[in-house]
């Protein structure tokens, strides 16, 4: 009795559904892309938008201005 060991028997797997994972991945680049969208948006409207809430885009070429001047 030199071993006393028994390996387990192997369990084949089935192959996973390549159309899944397709599917996976379209999904999981539209919530990327949505996300993108999303986050391009808030950013406009933060720069558009002054803090007293005027909607004006003067704010936005003075900061476009002073972050040109103190960047060169």
């Amino acid at each position: 009795m030199a071993e006393d060991y028994i390996r387990p028997p192997i369990v084949a797997l089935e192959v996973r559904s390549q159309r899944a994972a397709v599917w996976r991945f379209r999904i999981l680049l539209i919530a990327v892309l949505l996300l993108l969208v999303v986050a391009i948006i808030v950013a406009t409207r933060a720069i558009v938008h002054n803090n007293d809430g005027t909607g004006t885009v003067g704010g936005a070429m003075q900061r476009t201005k002073l972050l040109a001047t103190l960047l060169h």
